[in-house]
């Protein structure tokens, strides 16, 4: 699956050579590896972050687009997938195989402690647990990537498994640290929307009774206190949402990003032709109604007309077409109350599309099929399921909280679907663990007796 992968990255979406992120990461891990070469203690501030400056970003690594993000994220996750690269880069040879191979063992491991958490919650056999974890289409896939997704399946099997699983205090500890700091620095999104189901679960098992409605409740007022008591969190809170939503609509949609001083001017597909272009260079044919985007800021973009008669010159940033797989997605605008409208359009878009008729590749179909096939599975276990066990109900509950919560993020700020059918992974994971605890004909322990 590594090599299809490979190939797909390759000769169908890119033109012979590795495209996408994943020809990002194995392009500029590449550069960074250099940076050993050249100054072993420059590669090592990089490395660990300790020492990092922007000179030291200019100096060394100008050409990367992927490194410095800015502030718009407290955690930039594509630095620590570089870092990794750039380590493998000592032993691979610039092999793409050899990175994958390294990404499959790590995304295996993932798949291993999925299973052991998995098997402990139902009574299906434990060898049928193992294998459709293993061969759920986008697990298998993305798993065999040299992208995010391998690390952070581990990060996340460790991670339940330490929530989950009947192990030692000291083991669950362990796991669960290790599991949530994977999480923390490859995929931040999943462990902040884990943190409400952990929540709910210590809630749950410190109140003596009505435990699901009161968890619930515990939750609830967690949450208004927070968006009472701290506005300003709260008001950077929908604007991070909005300006993810704004520049992955720019990214799927395509269009050009030019460096101007310490803004850049964003332009659509449809405006490239009125810019004159040399190599790296762009300037202007006619006046255009451009957008200024600051890097890595969650302000507002802001609209200029940019004139042809002040004869700028800028330097090209990032480029793209639109993608095959773009949706449009109804625009959020730093509004809570249109965050909340978007509620069902977000659901819609994570857990059931792509759908056939949906712009993409045949790709579409494997995803489509699978959802029909996990939905399918969760409708047939709804309908046997056996009667659950406290524990049990308070376990189903906090998997859906978690699921629901993933979904909404993804769904908000995402109009790719092919990105969509990366991201819902975890989301598909928990679904099929909740298929496997309501499908149970009868609990573990009373098997055991």
């Amino acid at each position: 699956m590594a090599l299809c992968f490979l190939f797909v990255y390759t000769e169908v979406l890119g033109q012979g050579t590795l495209s996408e992120d994943a020809g990002v990461f194995m392009r500029e891990s590449q550069m960074l590896n250099k940076v050993f070469w050249e100054s072993p203690l420059t590669y090592f501030k990089f490395l660990t972050g300790v020492g990092e400056t922007q000179p030291l970003i200019e100096t060394y690594l100008p050409e990367t687009t992927h490194w410095d993000i800015g502030a718009q994220s407290l955690i930039n996750d594509n630095k620590n997938i570089l870092r990794v690269h750039s380590l493998i880069h000592f032993i691979s040879f610039n092999s793409e195989t050899a990175h994958a191979l390294v990404c499959c063992f790590v995304g295996l491991m993932g798949v291993k402690h999925l299973y052991i958490t998995g098997k402990s919650m139902v009574t299906i056999n434990s060898s049928i647990v193992f294998w459709v974890l293993l061969l759920l289409p986008s697990v298998f896939f993305w798993s065999s990537s040299i992208l995010k997704e391998p690390f952070m399946l581990l990060g996340l099997g460790l991670f339940l498994r330490g929530v989950f699983h009947d192990d030692t205090i000291r083991k669950k500890i362990l796991f669960g640290v290790i599991g949530g700091f994977l999480l923390l620095g490859f995929k931040p999104y999943v462990i902040f929307m884990l943190i409400p189901m952990l929540i709910f679960l210590a809630a749950a098992k410190w109140l003596p009774k009505y435990k699901i409605a009161g968890a619930f409740l515990i939750l609830g007022v967690f949450a208004g206190l927070a968006f009472t008591l701290f506005p300003k969190p709260k008001e950077k809170a929908i604007q991070t949402i909005s300006r993810k939503q704004f520049d992955f609509v720019q990214v799927g949609r395509g269009g050009l990003h030019v460096y101007a001083d310490s803004v850049f001017y964003y332009f659509r597909t449809d405006q490239i032709a009125s810019l004159n272009r040399d190599h790296d260079t762009v300037w202007l044919k006619r006046d255009v109604n451009a957008q200024i985007l600051k890097l890595g800021q969650i302000s507002d973009p802001v609209p200029i007309l940019l004139k042809k008669e002040n004869g700028e010159r800028w330097i090209k940033y990032f480029e793209n077409t639109q993608s095959n797989g773009f949706i449009p997605v109804t625009p959020i605008n730093n509004s809570y109350t249109q965050l909340i409208k978007n509620i069902p359009e977000a659901l819609y878009h994570t857990l059931l599309r792509p759908l056939p008729g949906d712009p993409g590749g045949a790709l579409n179909w494997i995803a489509f099929l699978e959802t029909i096939v996990l939905f399918g599975a969760l409708l047939l276990a709804i309908s046997r399921r056996k009667k659950l066990s406290e524990q049990e109900k308070i376990r189903v509950a906090g998997l859906i909280l978690f699921a629901l919560l993933l979904s909404l993020i993804i769904g908000w700020t995402t109009p790719v679907l092919g990105a969509i059918a990366r991201y819902r992974i975890p989301v598909y994971i928990v679904i099929l663990m909740i298929t496997g605890i309501l499908y149970q004909e009868k609990s573990k322990s009373l098997k055991h007796e």
